[in-house]
C-alpha cells in the first residue's frame, strides 16, 4: 500500500499538467519547475528512470570480473564484465531479501556474494548458490535483475527504462562521425565530482547555451568561437572544414534527430566548430594537452560537440576527450560529473599531464557552479519571472521542449 494518499497523487498530477499546458514558448520555466516536489517525483520517473545514462568507460573494466557501481536517486547498478568478455549491467539488490551485494564502487571477483545471507551470483547475474534452501528453490527464476546497456565507441550506457528508448541513431548516424577518434581506445584520465546546490535543470541549461561565456568564461571565451554571434562565429567554423578534413576529423553538423527525433530513438547530436587561431585544443597555452585520438593525423585546431542522450554531452578534442553527466541528489542539489579521456596508451607524466588536462574545463565548471546556485537563489525569490530566451539560448530552448515532452 502506497505511503502517498490517491488524493495526492492526483493532485501532482493537476499540477504538474497546470505546469506544462502553462508554458510560454521562448522562456525560462515556471519557478514551480525547480521547487516543486510533485515536479521532481515526475521528473524521477519520466526523466531519470527513461533515459539512457553514462555509467562508464571499458577501459575500467578490463579483466573478467571487474565491476563498477553507477548509482543514481537510490537505484544502484553494477556493470560488470564475464568471463567471455561480455559487460552485462545488473541490479545491486539480492534476490533473496534485498540486500546490496557489491559494497565497494569497484572491485575485481569471481562470483557476487551477498554479505547478507551469502547467496551466490555468477557475473552474468544467474544463481550460483542459495546456502541451506531446499531442492525446490528454482534457481532460473532467481538471478539479478539486467537493466539495458549499450556499448558505444567503449562509452557504457545503462537505462533503468523497462522499454528504453532506441539506441540506432547512435549506432547509423552518429558512430560514423564519432569513429575517428577511437574513444574505445581511450581511457579514463581524470574524473572530478562538482556539488552544485541548484535543480539539476539549471546545470543542463547552463550547459547547453553560451550566452553566458562572455562574462562568465573568460578562460573558454578566448579559446572558443562558440561564445561568438552566428555572423561572427559563422566563417570561422566553415573554415575549419578544410583543415578538419586533412586531419580526418569529421567536420560535419548533425541535426537529423536533434530535435526531430522519431519517437521512442535516443536523442543524437554532432557538430564541429573552430577553436580561435593559435589554439591547437582546449588548454590554457592553446597547446596539445595529449597525444592524438585515435586515427588523426593532425590537430586541426576544433572540438566537436557530441551528444548521446539528452542527459550525456561531451566534448572532443584532436587530443582528448571530455565528458559531462549531470546528476541529481535531491530537487534541491545536484552534482555535476566531469571525465576527461585520454589515448589508452597515454603514461602521464610522459605524454601529457593531469593538471594541464583538467585546467580549462575544471576552472569552467568552478565558475558554472557559482552562476548555477546563484540562479537557483535567485529562481527562489517571490520576485522571480520568467523572462524570454535569447537567440544565442537556443539549444537550451531545444532542452526545455525535450523536457516538457517528456513529463507532459
Amino acid at each position: 500500500m502506497s505511503g502517498r494518499p490517491e488524493r495526492s497523487r492526483a493532485g501532482d498530477e493537476d499540477h504538474v499538467a497546470g505546469l506544462v499546458a502553462g508554458y510560454r514558448e521562448g522562456h525560462a520555466l515556471a519557478q514551480d519547475f525547480y521547487l516543486s516536489d510533485a515536479v521532481f517525483r515526475r521528473d524521477v520517473e519520466r526523466v531519470f528512470m527513461a533515459q539512457w545514462h553514462l555509467a562508464g568507460h571499458v577501459s575500467e573494466i578490463p579483466q573478467p570480473g571487474d565491476y563498477l557501481l553507477f548509482d543514481l536517486l537510490g537505484e544502484s547498478v553494477i556493470v560488470v564484465r564475464d568471463r567471455d568478455g561480455a559487460v552485462h549491467a545488473l541490479a545491486n539488490v539480492c534476490r533473496h531479501r534485498g540486500s546490496r551485494l557489491c559494497l565497494e564502487p569497484r572491485g575485481n571477483v569471481r562470483r557476487f556474494t551477498c554479505p547478507y545471507h551469502a547467496w551466490v551470483y555468477n557475473l552474468d547475474g544467474g544463481l550460483f548458490s542459495a546456502r541451506l534452501m531446499g531442492a525446490e528453490t528454482d534457481k532460473a527464476t532467481l538471478g539479478l535483475k539486467r537493466l539495458a546497456i549499450e556499448l558505444f565507441q567503449g562509452l557504457i550506457y545503462v537505462s533503468f527504462a523497462d522499454r528504453p528508448e532506441s539506441f540506432a541513431p547512435a549506432r547509423r548516424v552518429l558512430e560514423p562521425l564519432v569513429a575517428p577518434f577511437d574513444l574505445a581506445r581511450t581511457r579514463v584520465a581524470a574524473r572530478i565530482s562538482y556539488p552544485v546546490a541548484a535543480n539539476w535543470k539549471l546545470l543542463v541549461e547552463n550547459y547547453n547555451e553560451c550566452y553566458h561565456c562572455t562574462a562568465a568564461h573568460p578562460e573558454f571565451s578566448r579559446s572558443h568561437v562558440i561564445h561568438l554571434p552566428d555572423d561572427i562565429a559563422g566563417p570561422l567554423n566553415r573554415a575549419i572544414a578544410d583543415r578538419a578534413a586533412a586531419t580526418g576529423a569529421p567536420a560535419d553538423t548533425l541535426d537529423g534527430t536533434w530535435p526531430n527525433k522519431a519517437a521512442g530513438e535516443i536523442d543524437v547530436y554532432y557538430r564541429r566548430y573552430a577553436l580561435f587561431e593559435g589554439y591547437r585544443s582546449g588548454s590554457e597555452d592553446g597547446r596539445p594537452v595529449a597525444p592524438l585520438l585515435g586515427g588523426l593525423t593532425g590537430w586541426d585546431g576544433g572540438a566537436s560537440d557530441v551528444y548521446v542522450g539528452l542527459l550525456n554531452p561531451m566534448l572532443v578534442y584532436s587530443d582528448h576527450a571530455v565528458i559531462y553527466r549531470f546528476i541529481p541528489v535531491d530537487k534541491d542539489t545536484s552534482i555535476q560529473d566531469v571525465i576527461w579521456l585520454v589515448r589508452e596508451d597515454a603514461v602521464e607524466g610522459r605524454d601529457y599531464d593531469r593538471e594541464r588536462l583538467v585546467w580549462l574545463w575544471d576552472v569552467t565548471t568552478q565558475s558554472d557552479k557559482l552562476i548555477i546556485e546563484k540562479n537557483q537563489e535567485g529562481i527562489r525569490s517571490r520576485y522571480y519571472e520568467p523572462g524570454p530566451f535569447a537567440p544565442m539560448e537556443s539549444y537550451t530552448q531545444w532542452f526545455v521542449n525535450c523536457y516538457l515532452n517528456l513529463i507532459g
